[in-house]
């Protein structure tokens, strides 16, 4: 079993960003919870914000970093299950 899993989302080819699957459980869990929370609470803003006047890169650079704090813990549960956790992702 490799120690570091690379993130999904990533700017580059090759990645740069690991999760240490060596990690304890809650560690993961409380890491994955974090971004999720972020990831919903930057959306929740955007309930307040109107697009109508935006353009696609407008778009793409309101919803890239929701995307990437949401996959990232999406990668971080899925090492929780795994490990042989709760979780099934």
């Amino acid at each position: 079993m490799n120690r570091f899993y690379p993130l999904k989302a990533n700017a580059t080819i090759i990645p740069t960003f690991f999760i240490d699957s060596h990690a304890a459980p809650d560690q993961l869990f409380e890491d994955a919870c974090f971004r999720i929370r972020a990831a919903t609470r930057l959306l929740e803003t955007y309930t307040s914000v109107t697009i109508k006047d935006t353009n696609d890169s407008d778009f793409y650079r309101l919803i890239l970093p929701a995307y990437v704090l949401l996959q990232d813990g999406v990668d971080t549960l899925e090492q929780i299950s795994f490990k042989g956790g709760l979780l099934h992702v």
